[in-house]
């Protein structure tokens, strides 16, 4: 889910955004794109629940523990590939051109799905052409968006954008019969217009909101019943609200003793000055918590500042979201974050060129848009690559995408 509304009050100088690879601070990416809505407070408590108090909690019981983490060990593999939709012929395509605008390119996650979209381009024959956008800046990314449409593609691909703040050239878009797919902004819907990107668009390319509940099993296996879990999010990515109810849903139905006893949100735009005083206060406000939460693993560096800093924070276990190489993934290798559930952004571009052939082709969406995700641990990981993509994720992807697409 990926990436970052930049504050206005911050120069764009002092930005540094970073999923994946080496964290530079000031950080202010996580793997999701962040909606029309935002903050002027630092931080935000918002009514923490206790998941045993719910009808449908008290009702379910706690799950059979075995089988919660037979469910996790398996999703603890790399990914293998399955195909999202029935097989199609790129071969009607070769030699066409589509765009990919990149509305984040200072973040590293969107950068890894743009590059990844001009890869499975080039397998399958088309041309695929970059255009930069302006991390947020909507009249640049208006102004990329019309000079796509000029270009007559066969498809256009978001990636990083806020399609609800960009009407406008997506209407346009609509109206010059050039569909658009919407990667890296939500997960998808596929119920929903446009898989939960608007109606302006084609279909989305993105990892589940799923994950939440992933994290919610993770607290049934290991403990305890009764567990005190502070959970910090981020609601202006259009993800975050997304994983929080999975999460909440998925402690009621599996851990209905677990209770959300601080919710704190913190939008990106003050991360870099409020997110660490903000998670040590709930430290130490709750000196007995079990679990730390932070909604996305783009939150680490100001996390793992957190922890060191509170006494407590030795033995709060951390779990999160996005599965982003580099540092998060580190911190799991060295065992200071206890899990992380999230995908490949390099997959979600093959995904993405997926979506955008079916558009050209006059055929239906992907009956399932999710990257699938893996549960990483430190004895999961066993000692690979954290700043490796393809160590992490696997490339199954590349060959499965090849022989759906009647290239392999």
């Amino acid at each position: 889910m990926k990436f970052f509304k930049r504050d206005k009050n911050i120069s764009k100088s002092k930005i540094r955004v970073r999923r994946p690879g080496h964290v530079t601070v000031p950080l202010l990416a996580v793997a999701l794109v962040i909606s029309a809505c935002g903050s002027s407070t630092s931080s935000t408590t918002k009514t923490a629940t206790t998941s045993g108090s719910s009808p449908s909690a008290s009702s379910s019981g706690a799950s059979n523990t075995s089988s919660l983490k037979a469910s996790l060990t398996k999703l603890e593999q790399i990914p293998t590939f399955t195909a999202p939709g029935p097989a199609i012929q790129a071969s009607k395509l070769a030699g066409s051109t589509m765009v990919t605008i990149d509305c984040a390119p200072s973040a590293a996650p969107p950068a890894q799905t743009t590059a990844a979209t001009v890869a499975a381009g080039k397998v399958a024959g088309i041309n695929v052409k970059v255009l930069a956008g302006g991390n947020e800046d909507i009249p640049l990314d208006t102004q990329f968006l019309d000079q796509a449409i000029n270009l007559k593609p066969k498809a256009i691909i978001t990636v990083g954008c806020t399609p609800p703040l960009l009407t406008v050239p997506l209407q346009a878009a609509k109206s010059a019969g050039i569909p658009v797919v919407c990667a890296n902004y939500i997960p998808p819907n596929v119920g929903a217009p446009g898989q939960g990107c608007g109606s302006l668009a084609f279909g989305d390319a993105m990892q589940p909101a799923s994950e939440g509940t992933d994290l919610a099993k993770y607290v049934a296996v290991h403990g305890p019943k009764n567990a005190q879990i502070g959970f910090v999010s981020a609601d202006e990515i259009a993800g975050s609200p997304a994983v929080e109810a999975t999460f909440k849903t998925g402690l009621a139905k599996y851990c209905p003793g677990c209770k959300i006893i601080d919710i704190q949100n913190v939008n990106p735009g003050n991360w870099v000055t409020s997110l660490s005083s903000t998670i040590s206060s709930m430290l130490v406000a709750h000196p007995n918590m079990n679990y730390l939460v932070p909604v996305f693993d783009g939150m680490a560096p100001f996390v793992t500042s957190a922890l060191a800093s509170s006494a407590s924070g030795k033995s709060v276990k951390v779990i999160t979201t996005q599965g982003s190489i580099g540092a998060a993934m580190t911190n799991v290798e060295k065992g200071i974050f206890a899990a992380d559930v999230g995908s490949s952004d390099v997959w979600v571009g093959w995904v993405a060129i997926d979506q955008a052939m079916r558009a050209a082709l006059n055929l239906q969406p992907e009956t399932n848009p999710s990257v699938p995700v893996r549960f990483e641990t430190k004895a999961s990981l066993n000692g690979a690559n954290p700043n490796s993509d393809a160590a992490i994720y696997g490339t199954s992807y590349v060959n499965g995408f090849k022989k759906l697409w009647g290239l392999g």
